[in-house]
């Protein structure tokens, strides 16, 4: 969680107003999970960080709020709802679009503690996102940075930002406009669905990946135990190192394609 823990020291040492926090409350709520499937997060302009713990059956949701103006502060809060529809969600002053910083804004940091491998559906508009140690995934993300470490199956739609995947357990797919993809230990299979722009990367994969449209970036696997298959991709290099199944490239425009120890065929498009 590099990005996160950095952001983490910056908010620490920093002064409030130097961050643009003019004025600042804090808001700190429980949530009942009990009969719940999952929990929605719909966070705002603003950092979020969501980790599971052990010896906790709730969830606990800490929420920073800093506005230009006095007279909103009361008007950011946290909606929530426990049991079975189990949400969290940051309420912002209805005053325009807000940016993080400025001289005309409103944010909240939210960092919400949640029991050891709960399941999440986490929306978020801007800011970056840091999740550990939960179960099953689904982020949809407008703008901003996404880490990921120690989650179960996970599924991500990001507009802009990198996006770092550490440790899951079960299949990954993601959808991605801009930014690079960094992906390493992943027990099950790994689909990029589309990237427009920024750069391909992965290694311990114990199952098979599939890039199906990549725009520019280069692309480079390392250790994936099944097939490693690129079905387009625009510009940009591809290597392949250390597969254990197919290397496979069908549609390939400007870019060079390397591969190393590939236990099965290799097939691009100069050798069909």
């Amino acid at each position: 969680m590099k990005r996160y823990l950095f952001a983490a020291l910056v908010l620490a040492t920093g002064s409030a107003h130097a961050l643009g926090c003019e004025y600042e409350r804090n808001i700190d709520v429980d949530v009942v999970l009990a009969g719940s499937e999952k929990l929605t997060v719909v966070a705002a302009a603003g950092e979020l960080h969501i980790s599971g713990r052990t010896g906790i059956t709730e969830a606990r949701a800490h929420g920073r709020v800093c506005v230009s103006e006095e007279k909103w502060l009361d008007e950011a809060k946290l909606d929530t709802e426990g049991g079975r529809g189990a949400r969290v969600a940051v309420v912002l002053p209805d005053h325009g679009g807000w940016k993080l910083f400025g001289s005309h804004y409103a944010y909240m940091d939210l960092t919400i503690e949640v029991p050891e491998g709960t399941a999440l559906d986490v929306q978020d508009s801007s800011g970056d996102i840091g999740i550990d140690n939960v179960g099953p995934l689904t982020v949809h993300d407008s703008s901003g940075n996404i880490d990921i470490d120690h989650a179960g199956p996970l599924s991500i739609r990001d507009s802009s930002g990198d996006i770092d995947i550490d440790d899951v357990k079960g299949d990954i797919t993601v959808e991605d406009s801009s930014g690079y993809i960094d992906v390493h230990g992943v027990d099950g299979n790994v689909t990029v669905v589309s990237d427009s722009s920024g750069d391909i990367r992965g290694s311990d994969i114990q199952g098979g990946v599939l890039v199906q449209k990549d725009s520019s970036g280069n692309i480079r696997f390392i250790d994936v135990r099944d097939d490693f298959v690129v079905e387009r991709d625009s510009s940009g290099d591809v290597a392949a190192e250390d597969i254990g199944g197919d290397f496979r490239v069908l549609s390939k425009g400007s870019g060079r394609i390397s591969s190393k120890g590939v236990s099965g065929k290799v097939e691009t498009p100069e050798n069909r």
